[in-house]
C-alpha cells in the first residue's frame, strides 16, 4: 500500500475537520431546556390506510409535527462528574407514537407494527426505533425524532408505519384507526449519583454505605441495599421519613436489589412533562365500560356534565375532565312471546357502551390520579412506571450532587421569602404565570409551583415555564430537559425499599393490561400544598432531587383516593 503523502493526510485531516464541524453547527446543548412558551402537543394529521404489498399488513401513513424540538451532543469533564475521564453524551426529544384500532361492533385494540426499523419509513431528517414487547417479537410503537444535531420545529410529511393485522383485522379498511403520540426525552446511558450528601435537612436520602457521600450508580448490575460498606447503597436508616414510611434495610440489615430492577444506568426514555388531561382523556375514550367503571370513582352512566375530581376551577385542583355523553351498563332481561297455543320466552343481552369524556383543561396536568390509574395508562401506552432512582438520573444527569439540590441543579426555590405567581390566560393553550413580588425566579431560583410562590392556583399547564429564551433554571427543568420533576405534581416512582418495589423487573405494558399490579408506589418531586398535611406538602423540602420522606409510602391519594396532588409520568426502555 502507498504511503499517504503528507498533502493527502492534511486533506483528509481538513475534510474530517470541516465534516465535523458542519455535523456540529446546528448544535445547541442549551435548546433542552427551552419551548416554545405554549402548549406544544404533538400533532397526527392526514391518517390513512393503505395497503402494505405483503399479505396480513397495511401502511398507516400520517404526517407528524411538533414546534419546539432538538438533538444535542456535549462532553462533560472529570470536574463535573466527579469520576475519571471526559463523558460524551448525546440526547433528543421524541414522539412515541402508537396505534389503536376498532373494527364495527368491537372494542378498541392496539395494534401490533412490524418489529424491524426498515419496515416503516420516515421523511429525511427523522430516525425512528421500534420499541418491541418484552418478548421482543412485535412492535408495539415506534420512536420518531431528529436524525442529526439541531433544534426548532418538526413537520415530518408521509410517516408511513406497517401494521400487521392478519389474525387481527382481517378487513383494516373497515377498522376505526387512532394515531396517539406522546413526548418522551431520551436519558442516555452513563453512570450517575444517587442521594446528594446533605447533612441538614436528612430525609432517607441514598447515600454510600453507613456515610452521607452520595452512591455512585455504574451499571444495571445487582446492588446489596444497606450495611456499613461504600459499597452498597444506604439510605440514612431511614432518617426523616414520614411517620409511618418505612423501608426494611438499614446499616445493620442488608436486602438485594436484584439485576432486573431499572437501575437508571442504561438508556431510557421519560416523558418531558407529566400527563395531561387530554392525554388522560384520550385513554379513557378507548376503554369498554367495564374498564371505565372499574376505574373511575364516577360511574360511566352518570349525567354529562359529571366531573370526575375536584373542579376546573382555581385553587380546587383544576381538573377539568367531564363525562361528556354518558354510557350504559350492559344488561339482560327476559322476553316472552306469546303465539297461542305456545308460548316462549328467551333472554336476551343488551351490550354495554363507553361514556365519552372530554376536558375543559386538555394542556394542564392531569392529577386526581391513582395509581391504579397511572400503571393501566402507562400498560395501555406500551410504556412502564419510573423507579425512583431513574427519577434522580432523570433529575441530576451525571453531574456531581449539589446538596438539597431541586431538578434544576440549584439549592434555591422562586418564592422561598415572599413573592407570588398569579395565573395568565387560564386554560389557554398559552396559559402562564406572571411574577409579582420579591425573591422571584432568577438565575439560581428555579420555577415550580409550591405553596410558597401560590397556594391557590392549582396545577398548571403542563410544561409551563418552558420559553423559547429559558434555561435550566428558569424552566425549572432537568439536566436532560425534562419538566415539572420538582414541583407542580407529585412523580409516582417504584421504590427500592419494599420487597413489592424490588419486585419490578421494568417490564412494559402490552397496550391492554398492567403487568405491575402488585408493585407499590412512592412519591418523589413533591406537588401541590394541601389541607392537614401543610407541615409536610406546604413546604419546599419534598422537591428536592433527593428527599425520599414518602419514597415507600403511597398514602390514600395514591392508591385509591384521588387527590389534586398527585399525577403520573411514563417511562420506556431506549431499544
Amino acid at each position: 500500500m502507498t504511503k499517504p503523502t503528507t498533502t493527502t493526510t492534511a486533506t483528509l485531516g481538513l475534510a474530517w475537520l470541516l465534516a465535523a464541524s458542519a455535523a456540529l453547527a446546528g448544535n445547541d446543548p442549551e435548546a433542552r431546556f427551552k419551548g416554545t412558551g405554549k402548549a406544544d402537543p404533538i400533532r397526527i394529521e392526514n391518517v390513512s390506510v393503505k395497503p402494505a404489498g405483503v399479505e396480513g399488513a397495511s401502511t398507516i401513513a400520517l404526517d407528524l409535527a411538533w414546534d419546539w424540538s432538538w438533538r444535542a451532543a456535549w462532553e462533560v469533564g472529570e470536574e463535573q462528574h466527579g469520576s475519571k475521564g471526559t463523558l460524551r453524551l448525546e440526547s433528543w426529544d421524541a414522539a412515541w407514537v402508537f396505534v389503536k384500532f376498532r373494527k364495527p361492533g368491537d372494542e378498541w385494540a392496539h395494534a401490533t407494527l412490524a418489529a424491524k426499523a426498515a419496515d416503516h419509513r420516515v421523511p429525511a431528517g427523522a430516525a425512528l426505533d421500534v420499541g418491541l414487547n418484552d418478548d421482543g417479537d412485535r412492535g408495539l410503537g415506534v420512536f420518531i425524532y431528529r436524525s442529526a444535531l439541531g433544534s426548532g420545529p418538526n413537520d415530518w410529511k408521509g410517516v408511513a408505519l406497517r401494521w400487521l393485522h392478519a389474525a387481527a383485522a382481517p378487513a383494516p379498511d373497515a377498522a376505526n384507526i387512532k394515531v396517539l403520540a406522546l413526548r418522551m426525552v431520551h436519558v442516555p446511558q452513563c453512570a450517575f449519583w444517587a442521594g446528594d450528601g446533605t447533612t441538614d435537612q436528612v430525609a432517607s436520602q441514598f447515600s454510600a454505605g453507613d456515610s452521607d457521600k452520595p452512591f455512585r450508580v455504574d451499571s444495571e448490575g445487582a446492588i446489596t441495599l444497606g450495611g456499613e460498606s461504600p459499597q452498597h447503597l444506604g439510605n440514612r436508616d431511614s432518617l426523616g421519613m414520614d411517620a409511618g414510611a418505612t423501608e426494611d434495610f438499614h446499616s445493620s440489615r442488608t436486602r438485594r436489589l436484584p439485576e432486573a430492577f431499572p437501575k437508571g444506568y442504561a438508556a431510557f426514555y421519560c416523558m418531558r412533562h407529566e400527563m395531561t388531561q387530554r392525554e388522560f382523556v384520550e385513554f379513557l375514550n378507548t376503554l369498554p365500560y367495564e374498564r371505565q367503571a372499574a376505574l373511575m370513582d364516577r360511574k360511566p352512566s352518570d349525567a354529562a356534565g359529571t366531573f370526575i375530581g375536584g373542579s376546573p376551577e382555581t385553587g380546587s385542583g383544576r381538573n377539568g375532565i367531564l363525562i361528556a355523553v354518558p354510557g350504559t351498563a350492559g344488561s339482560s332481561e327476559v322476553v316472552v312471546y306469546r303465539h297461542e297455543p305456545f308460548v316462549a320466552s328467551a333472554t336476551v343481552s343488551k351490550p354495554s357502551t363507553p361514556a365519552v369524556y372530554e376536558t375543559l383543561l386538555p394542556h394542564v396536568a392531569c392529577n386526581f390520579i391513582t395509581h391504579r390509574d397511572g400503571a393501566a395508562f402507562a400498560a395501555w401506552a406500551g410504556l412502564r412506571p419510573m423507579t425512583e432512582l431513574e427519577f434522580e438520573k432523570a433529575c441530576r444527569g451525571p453531574l456531581k450532587p449539589v446538596a438539597n439540590e431541586y431538578a434544576w441543579g440549584t439549592d434555591a426555590i422562586a418564592g422561598a421569602e415572599g413573592g407570588r405567581y398569579t395565573l395568565q390566560n387560564p386554560g389557554q393553550p398559552d396559559e402562564t404565570v406572571a411574577w409579582t413580588g420579591d425573591n422571584g425566579p432568577d438565575a439560581a431560583r428555579g420555577n415550580a409551583l409550591c405553596s410558597k410562590t401560590d397556594k391557590e392556583i392549582g396545577a398548571l399547564r403542563a410544561g409551563i415555564f418552558a420559553a423559547p429564551d429559558s434555561d435550566r433554571v428558569r424552566a425549572g427543568a432537568s439536566y436532560w430537559g425534562i419538566l415539572d420533576l420538582s414541583g407542580n405534581l407529585q412523580e409516582a416512582a417504584v421504590p427500592v425499599g419494599s420487597p413489592a418495589g424490588r419486585a419490578f423487573a421494568g417490564t412494559h405494558g402490552d397496550g391492554i393490561d398492567a403487568p405491575w399490579r402488585a408493585s407499590v408506589f412512592g412519591l418523589r418531586g413533591g406537588g401541590l400544598p394541601y389541607g392537614s398535611h401543610a407541615a409536610l406538602w406546604g413546604i419546599d423540602e419534598p422537591f428536592r432531587v433527593s428527599n425520599r420522606r414518602v419514597a415507600v409510602k403511597p398514602g390514600p391519594y395514591n392508591a385509591d383516593k384521588r387527590h389534586f396532588s398527585a399525577g403520573f409520568r411514563c417511562v420506556r426502555t431506549a431499544p
